[in-house]
């Protein structure tokens, strides 16, 4: 009874003491979580930055595949303004440039030319890369740019499929570098640290690529005592140390992680003072209520006893919930084809639960197997990678506790699966790793999906790119307008001025469509869509300016916690499917016009064609129909355009062989082209003399022959018809038949032109001239 006062005393100043140092070491664990999930968020970071300026680089090395270091040192404004667009499109790139195997800088984006050659030979990328072990992409120490004299670091590939003749055995020919400002790529680091932590980048052998504090000058290498290196030599998965600052030697925790795919880590840290003084603002609380504490120890203790029975009756209640839980649990890794493991690392042997061997494509139940098991289910495009991260993982020097990778595995029945493989290795006191403990799932639909969208997007841009779709965005709150570079060039703008002044572009509307495109904007806004098309008055490169057509179409977007909603949409350029769409509506207009005057004049000849039997009648009927459906034939291969003098004369000679060795018939004179109103007539006439020929003239007999010779004078097409070897002539008939007649209207009439005609003894000589812009058309044939 008299110890119960100093009881009552120092029983609350242990229990301030104990709870100060659990709560000193629950503070410092918080910090290194909190910056353990620092550094993780700040390596995707990071790892999402490299991954894109390295494949940016390849695409500029599929832009500049089959071309000579020549052709790439000459290459005009086009190309360094194409891989220009390729670095815009990279986040925090400064700019571009391809170095030749001597180390020369051929090409640098963004950036004029210097005068005198510039050497990159001596830049740690361009050795690594030179070297026959060379990484497929490698990330350079900060250096101070030649040209423009800023910080900056590199991520840089080999430059592959060039058009230059390597010596024999040489594999190195150049490379792609994509150069980054360090300070600028921090920006987004920044928007990831808590206020009292710094964020960076390092390379596993200690220097530093960006940091969030910012720069102005290259930083020295981490020091060797610091445990980065350890951890960086290991790659351990992610790790949390003390070391002091580079820049003021003061002490801070640490917290590092790989960045995946490149032999980097981020790295996040919080100064001691920080966590000291946080851990000081948590234990005011302990002294607020440690004094309380002492007169609340009575009340307390005859509260324990109901305390306790309480305790015992929920911790039954828990068990049951367990229970419940686990319950759960084992369904939902059946449902949902998450398969255990468990792995003795000293002896390699593997439990399987059912749900494993179901995902492994085997039998559902519970089995036990060896790691050469697990091995040679592995896709062989995989198995390297995976054997040996997992090898890596559980080896006695890595120290790593956390297991995660992802890999294909290929089933008995052939399948592809893709896996999500995580777990926990449990080490001794001595840091020997004893049991591995982890979980496979089925990642096949989300990998599927995530290949689906590439493949979506690839298309998309390219098919944007193939028909020159520009995109806009239109704030009616401000009345703004946001454009794409394409949409500024369909403009008739220069992308490099930055946006177009919105009065100026609508000044570039047509007069004609411009109060319309108006309307029809404002009216968007409340029907919440936008469909139109509308004509443009754009400036060309000489000088003058063209108009084109242009193809709108936009939707309303709701804001998202901005100012208010906008309008996004497309335009892309219509000018050929408008210039098409007159054509072919011409073309109608013609062949309906060409129709109905073939009508007419089919209709001429079945009033006028005389012949003393049917058959005669028939006969001769076809013959000019043909001619007429020929010439038809003709005009329309010439899209009604005309037809030339000498293919309506090869069409109606075609049948007495010409070409051919000892041909009856000789052709000569230029193409000459005719308008589809004097090809109709023009080839009526030339068959009726083709048809005199071939009955009464030179093509009647085997030994005659017919020479056509025509030429152009101006406007004016001179054309002589000479007959010879066939029977002989005494002077002209003695009745003009109709098809002389059908001769001297087309020429005289239709063709407005003149017709000499002489029968020599020899044969028939026509000389024939007629102007080949006449514009009368062919009103048909009168009887």
């Amino acid at each position: 009874m008299q110890l119960l006062p100093l009881m009552a005393v120092l029983l609350p100043l242990c229990m301030l003491g104990g709870g100060g140092w659990v709560m000193w070491r629950l503070t410092w664990a918080e910090a290194g979580e909190e910056l353990l999930r620092s550094a993780e968020a700040t390596a995707e970071y990071g790892a999402r930055a490299l991954t894109g300026y390295a494949v940016g680089a390849g695409r500029i090395n599929e832009r500049l595949r089959g071309l000579t270091d020549e052709q790439v040192l000459n290459a005009g404004p086009g190309l360094q303004g194409e891989l220009g667009r390729i670095i815009r499109e990279l986040p925090h790139a400064a700019f571009g440039h391809v170095v030749s195997r001597e180390g020369r800088a051929l090409l640098i984006t963004g950036l004029p030319m210097p005068e005198a050659p510039v050497s990159m030979a001596d830049r740690d990328y361009f050795e690594a890369l030179r070297a026959e072990d060379a990484p497929q992409v490698f990330v350079s120490q900060q250096f101070s740019g030649r040209v423009q004299g800023s910080l900056l670091f590199t991520v840089a590939r080999r430059r592959e499929d060039t058009g230059n003749d390597l010596p024999s055995g040489e594999t190195f020919d150049g490379l792609i570098g994509v150069s980054v400002d360090p300070n600028t790529l921090a920006e987004g680091m920044r928007r990831l640290q808590a206020p009292t932590d710094s964020l960076a980048l390092v390379r596993d052998d200690g220097y530093v690529l960006s940091r969030s504090v910012g720069q102005t000058e290259p930083l020295p290498q981490v020091s060797r005592e610091s445990p980065f290196h350890e951890i960086a030599a290991g790659r351990r998965h992610s790790h949390v140390y003390m070391s002091t600052r580079t820049q003021d030697g003061l002490p801070a925790l640490f917290a590092a992680y790989p960045i995946e795919g490149f032999d980097a880590h981020a790295v996040a840290l919080r100064p001691r003072q920080e966590i000291v003084a946080r851990w000081q603002r948590a234990m005011l609380g302990y002294f607020v209520f440690g004094l309380p504490a002492s007169a609340a120890l009575l009340w307390l203790s005859l509260r324990v006893r109901a305390d306790q029975l309480r305790l015992r009756a929920a911790n039954a209640a828990l068990g049951r919930d367990l229970e419940r839980d686990a319950d759960r649990l084992n369904r939902a890794a059946r449902l949902g084809l998450v398969g255990t493991f468990e792995v003795d690392l000293a002896t390699g042997v593997s439990l399987r639960s059912p749900e494993y061997m179901s995902l492994q494509g085997l039998a559902a139940r519970a089995a036990v197997e060896g790691h050469a098991d697990w091995v040679r289910r592995l896709h062989p495009d995989d198995r390297d990678r995976a054997e040996s991260t997992l090898l890596e993982a559980v080896s006695e020097t890595s120290g790593i506790t956390d297991y995660a990778q992802s890999y294909r595995i290929v089933t008995p029945a052939g399948e592809v699966r893709w896996i999500a493989a995580r777990g926990e290795i449990q080490r001794d006191a001595d840091g020997h790793p004893r049991v591995l403990r982890g979980a496979h799932v089925d990642v096949t639909p989300l990998r599927e999906t995530q290949m689906a969208l590439a493949e979506s997007d690839a298309r998309l841009r390219l098919a944007q790119e193939a028909v020159g779709i520009g995109t806009w965005e239109w704030f009616p709150a401000s009345r703004t307008l946001n454009w794409s570079p394409k949409m500024i060039e369909l403009w008739g703008f220069d992308p490099a001025e930055g946006q177009p002044d919105l009065q100026e572009a609508m000044r570039r509307l047509h007069p004609a469509d411009r109060m319309r495109v108006r309307r029809e904007m404002a009216m968007a806004n409340r029907a919440g869509w936008l469909r139109s098309e509308f004509r443009i008055n754009r400036p060309t490169a000489e000088g003058g300016v063209e108009t084109i057509w242009v193809i709108v179409r936009a939707r309303l977007v709701p804001p998202e916690g901005g100012p208010g909603a906008r309008l996004i949409g497309v335009a892309y350029d219509v000018t050929e499917r408008k210039e098409a769409e007159a054509h072919s509506e011409m073309l109608a207009h013609e062949v309906e016009h060409r129709a109905k005057n073939a009508l007419a004049v089919v209709t001429g000849l079945l009033r006028v064609t005389t012949a003393d039997t049917h058959e005669e009648y028939v006969e001769v009927l076809e013959a000019r129909i043909r001619a007429l459906a020929g010439t038809m034939a003709l005009l329309g291969r010439h899209r009604w355009k005309g037809a030339s003098v000498g293919e309506l004369l090869r069409h109606e000679l075609e049948p007495f062989g010409m070409g051919e060795e000892d041909a009856p018939v000789t052709l000569d004179g230029p193409e000459v082209l005719v308008g589809p109103h004097l090809a109709q007539p023009l080839s009526m006439a030339l068959h009726e003399l083709a048809t005199n020929a071939a009955k009464y003239g030179a093509l009647s007999t085997a030994d005659g022959r017919l020479e056509v010779r025509w030429s152009l004078r101006g406007q004016e097409v001179v054309l002589h018809w000479r007959e010879s070897g066939g029977p002989p002539l005494d002077g002209p008939p003695e009745r003009v038949s109709f098809g002389s007649q059908i001769i001297t209207h087309s020429f005289e009439g239709s063709l407005g032109g003149t017709i000499e005609r002489q029968w020599r003894p020899e044969g028939l000589a026509c000389d024939i001239r007629f102007s080949t812009d006449r514009e009368a058309p062919v009103a048909g044939l009168r009887g």
